[in-house]
């Protein structure tokens, strides 16, 4: 990790587009690796700032992770596939993800139990579970009969109904849903185009982050928080925040990064980020507050995930 990196972990490097920047309110708070890892991307963040995600072990083996975000009481878990990414956890210790190698997706429950979700009474292996609310009602995507992408609601590890997204599309997906049932994530144009959507109180609002290439939302909070990434006309992929009351777009960059991703987002505006610099990619917790912010701790901040590639080929 460069130097540069390690002394404004305190500050944000910020881009705003018909916004006001967060600068001077805001911090990057760099995640622990689980012990042993070679990396770790963090995906969710709940409330009690405990966090999930994946990484890769002693062995080499890409696993789950859940525990307080400084890193002091982690849990492992994996599933059947063996190569796990979970992408999202609710208060009561609930998680969603899926298998980055079988595709299967599943729900993990606070017992430890994993189950995998399906849909109409079949095992859904082609595309992933994410934002899981309160009452544990998720938000996801499946591939119906027609090989169309199409996102839906569910509980209880099983798909129970479709997204109405009034938009038109070529393929949608859900990715974050709040306690009131209103759902976010991303939709496809004619051109095979992603642009993010929100329904919030039945009225379906596009999201674009001002001259984006594509617009992806990965999470929603209950205070009207939506958050994902964005590509610029370069191919450089930025984070963002939008707040859907004032119409109000941020764009975020983690320090010394050549990418960021933004992922989940708790109702205290803390997020969960994952970005690339020369020497690896690094999560953060990216808090928009000047006090209460989760705290590294104690643990050894090591091993970054190699160069070369984003976490994700593409957000999805």
């Amino acid at each position: 990790m460069r130097n540069s990196l390690l002394l404004s972990v305190a500050a944000a490097s910020l881009l705003a587009a018909g916004a006001s920047a967060l600068a001077g309110t805001s911090s990057w708070v760099p995640a622990n690796v689980p012990a042993g890892g070679s990396g770790f991307t963090m995906f969710g963040i709940n409330d009690s700032n405990v966090v999930t995600g994946d990484y890769i072990n002693s062995s080499g083996v890409q696993e789950g992770v859940v525990g307080p975000f400084d890193g002091s009481n982690w849990t492992n878990f994996a599933d059947s596939g063996g190569t796990t990414q979970p992408r999202a956890l609710n208060n009561k210790g609930q998680i969603t993800g899926f298998d980055t190698g079988t595709l299967q997706q599943w729900e993990r429950f606070p017992s430890g139990n994993m189950k995998n979700i399906t849909q109409g009474g079949n095992p859904v292996a082609d595309a992933l579970a994410m934002g899981i609310n309160k009452f544990g009602v998720f938000a996801g995507d499946y591939t119906n009969s027609s090989g169309v992408e199409v996102g839906a609601i569910g509980q209880n590890a099983q798909y129970t109904q479709d997204i109405p997204l009034s938009i038109s599309n070529t393929g949608y997906a859900g990715r974050a849903i709040d306690a009131k049932g209103d759902v976010a994530g991303w939709y496809y144009d004619s051109s095979g185009i992603q642009h993010g959507y929100a329904i919030v109180g039945g009225n379906t609002i596009m999201i674009d982050y001002p001259n984006a290439y594509y617009t992806v939302v990965e999470g929603m909070n209950n205070k009207g928080m939506v958050s994902g990434q964005w590509e610029d006309t370069s191919g450089v992929i930025h984070g963002f925040i939008y707040n859907i009351a004032k119409n109000k777009y941020t764009s975020l960059d983690a320090p010394g990064a050549s990418f960021t991703q933004v992922w989940g987002i708790n109702d205290m505006n803390t997020i969960a980020a994952s970005a690339a610099e020369s020497s690896g990619t690094e999560s953060f917790a990216y808090c928009t507050r000047t006090n209460g912010c989760p705290a590294s701790g104690a643990a050894k901040h090591t091993g970054l995930r190699p160069s070369g590639k984003p976490v994700m080929p593409q957000p999805n």
